[in-house]
């Protein structure tokens, strides 16, 4: 997804320019984080360096932050030397691919952060499905498949349909399919490996609650948590829009709509499934469904969710952002429960449909821009610009940040944007 480009008449100053506070490492992967978002988070409470470990030419934007160490290529020995040099105090990451190389630095300098061993269940759904497991969570019932495996029939074996099949280290519902039946597993394997994925987890589908699902929210939610010192802090829950099929996210919200005793049935289930990972520091975002038989773990991630953070400030709550760079710098959590918000903070996804292969045309945005409630509206597909749902949620075509007074404005912003933005696609 693109980030914030500098413009000519942008003004960014350095983070705490005197050098008074500590220092936090941010390793970027080849999408770096947005320099705003990072600024306003590191206000008041941290020095930023950045460490690169993708693209060189995003060093060009993080220098406006201040250091810039590049470790694309380096052994994980020799870039903790380079890291070294730099003196952090914490170090941290906001996104997925990077988890693995901040656990490998965060080891080498002893810093705060999640183990080598913990970062690779995180980032592995098939071993995090199996610790959950052993954690004597309920969970769906699961396979691994390596590529190539031409007998998926026997590996389903006695799993219920329909089932999901996605990678086991994927993200963002990236050749995620939903299957009913043996041929449309062995279909969707095929997609995927085509693709170039790797070993695939194939697991019964988590059925929806009633009771919570409507035609304006899905029945699965997710939960924003920090964690150090021994003290586990839910930051936030995260309501979510219907998906646009298979499994592509179309936006969230919070508050949510669920009850406070839904609430918190479903941040026990969260906090047994991080103590299960045997997670002891640092920021994560767990998405769970809630099923008839109650929630269930889809998965934990190992860093703040993406496309949350904004949601949360706008609806005047904490900053998570802010957040793991605190517990990065060995900071207990308070003990005081989710953020309080005063209005309803949403992100609506444009999502393009199954049979889209390219954008079109793009129209109403001005229109939509205008609603109130509306903050921000941003156009990530252009006219002329491919896209493919196999891709997963970050092959939305537009994103709309805002906040409303209640779940019944959010609806009807919901039908106004649905009315105003017209997207044509061939």
């Amino acid at each position: 997804m693109p980030t914030h480009r500098l413009r000519a008449q942008d003004t960014l100053q350095p983070v705490d320019a005197k050098g008074t506070l500590p220092v936090v490492a941010v390793v970027h992967s080849a999408d770096p984080v947005s320099l705003f978002d990072l600024v306003k988070a590191a206000d008041g409470c941290c020095q930023l360096v950045s460490i690169l470990d993708g693209d060189p030419s995003a060093g060009r934007i993080l220098r406006h932050l201040g250091p810039v160490v590049d470790i694309t290529g380096l052994s994980d020995d020799d870039a903790g030397e380079k890291v070294r040099a730099l003196a952090p105090d914490g170090i941290a990451t906001f996104r997925n691919r990077a988890l693995r190389r901040t656990a490998a630095l965060a080891d080498r300098l002893r810093l705060p952060f999640h183990s080598p061993d913990v970062a690779a269940t995180l980032l592995d759904k098939y071993s995090q499905r199996q610790a959950l497991e052993r954690a004597g969570l309920d969970g769906p019932r699961f396979r691994l498949v390596e590529p190539g495996d031409s007998a998926a029939g026997s590996i389903v074996g006695d799993l219920r349909f329909p089932v999901v099949v996605k990678p086991s280290a994927g993200l963002g519902s990236r050749e995620t399919f939903l299957a009913r039946s043996i041929e449309e597993v062995t279909d969707a394997l095929a997609s995927a490996w085509s693709a170039g994925a790797g070993a695939m987890v194939v697991e019964e589908y988590l059925h929806d609650s009633e009771e919570v699902m409507a035609a304006d929210y899905a029945s699965f939610v997710s939960v924003e948590s920090v964690i150090g010192g021994g003290t586990l802090r839910h930051l936030a829950l995260i309501g979510k829009f219907p998906p646009a099929p298979p499994f592509r996210e179309t936006g969230h919200f919070t508050p949510s709509q669920l009850s406070p005793a839904a609430v918190e049935t479903v941040l026990d289930t969260v906090g047994a499934a991080i103590g299960g990972l045997g997670v002891t520091v640092g920021a994560l975002h767990t998405e769970v469904k809630i099923t008839p038989d109650g929630p269930r773990i889809i998965e934990v991630n190992g860093r703040t969710g993406g496309a949350v953070p904004d949601v949360l400030l706008a609806a005047g709550g904490c900053s998570l952002m802010q957040a793991a760079m605190r517990v990065a710098l060995g900071e207990t959590p308070s003990d005081e429960g989710l953020s309080p918000c005063d209005r309803v903070g949403f992100r609506i996804n444009v999502q393009p449909p199954t049979s889209a292969h390219r954008v079109r045309s793009v129209e109403g945005v001005e229109q939509v821009r205008q609603l109130p409630g509306i903050q921000s509206v941003t156009v990530l597909r252009n006219e002329g610009d491919a896209v493919n749902w196999r891709l997963g949620t970050d092959q939305l075509v537009a994103a709309l940040i805002g906040a409303v007074d209640s779940l019944d404005a959010l609806g009807a912003i919901r039908r106004q944007v649905s009315e105003g933005l017209s997207i044509a696609y061939e």
